[in-house]
C-alpha cells in the first residue's frame, strides 16, 4: 500500500521550507545527535519495560511504518529509541515525539518521527524538513514517477541533491539516506528473484510428481 501526502498539503509544505544553510540530521553522529536532545527539557531515551506484554509489542511493531523493512537494512544497522518533549522547557511524557533512529557506522542513516499526544501538522513536518536540508532543497515525488519507483522504502520528498528522501505516513514522518534506501530496493530485488525462483521449482517438483499422484483416477 502507497501512502502519499495530498498533492495540496505537499505544496503547502514546499513553499514553507526556505532555502536556509542548516545543519543536517541524519547523517551526524549518535553522539551529536544525543548531545542536542538530551539538553535539559528537551528529551530522553524511551525506557525498556521490565516485563513486556510481546502482544502489545507485535502491536507496536505493527504499527510502525518501516517494521516491513528492518530484515532488510545493512548488517551492523543500531536502533536508538527516544523521546522528545513537544512542550518547551517542559519534559512531557505525554506531548512529544518518539523518535526512531537508525544509526549505520555511527552515523544517522534513517530518522521515523511519530507525533504522539496532538496530530502531525504541515508546521512541524516543515520545521523538520528544513533541519534536514542542508544546503539543498526539498522537492514534491510525484506518485509512480521514476523518483517515486527508486525508493524501496517510498518517498514523499527528496532532496534537490539527491541526498536525502522523506516520506509521510499518517502521524508520522521519516527522513533516510537515499544509499540507505537504495540498499532496501536492492535487498527487495534479490528477495523477489528468489521467491520467483523458489516459485519455479515448486512447480516443477509439482510437475514431476503429478503423474504418479493422480495415476489410478
Amino acid at each position: 500500500m502507497r501512502f502519499v501526502t495530498p498533492l495540496p498539503l505537499a505544496c503547502v509544505l514546499l513553499s514553507l521550507v526556505p532555502s536556509l544553510p542548516v545543519s543536517a540530521r541524519v547523517g551526524e553522529t549518535q553522539e551529536e545527535f544525543e548531545r542536542r536532545l538530551f539538553q535539559p527539557f528537551v528529551g530522553k531515551f524511551i525506557p525498556r519495560e521490565k516485563n513486556p506484554d510481546p502482544f502489545k509489542e507485535a502491536e507496536v511493531l505493527r504499527q510502525q511504518p518501516f517494521n516491513d523493512i528492518r530484515e532488510l537494512l545493512p548488517p551492523g544497522i543500531r536502533e536508538g529509541k527516544y523521546w522528545k518533549s513537544a512542550v518547551p522547557n517542559v519534559l512531557s511524557n505525554d506531548d512529544g515525539w518518539r523518535v526512531y533512529v537508525f544509526y549505520h557506522d555511527n552515523r544517522s542513516a534513517f530518522e521515523a518521527y511519530q507525533r504522539v499526544g496532538d496530530v502531525l501538522n504541515p508546521f512541524e513536518i516543515k520545521n523538520i524538513l528544513r533541519a534536514n536540508q542542508g544546503n539543498s532543497e526539498w522537492q514534491q515525488v510525484e506518485p509512480d514517477s521514476l523518483e517515486d519507483k527508486a525508493s524501496g522504502i517510498g518517498c514523499t520528498y527528496q532532496l534537490a541533491d539527491g541526498s536525502l528522501r522523506a516520506k509521510v505516513v499518517g502521524s508520522w514522518l521519516m527522513v533516510f539516506s537515499t544509499k540507505l534506501d537504495a540498499h532496501v530496493k536492492e535487498q527487495q530485488r534479490i528477495n523477489m528473484e528468489r521467491q520467483v525462483a523458489r516459485q519455479r521449482n515448486r512447480l516443477k517438483r509439482q510437475e514431476s510428481t503429478a503423474d504418479g499422484s493422480t495415476s489410478g483416477f
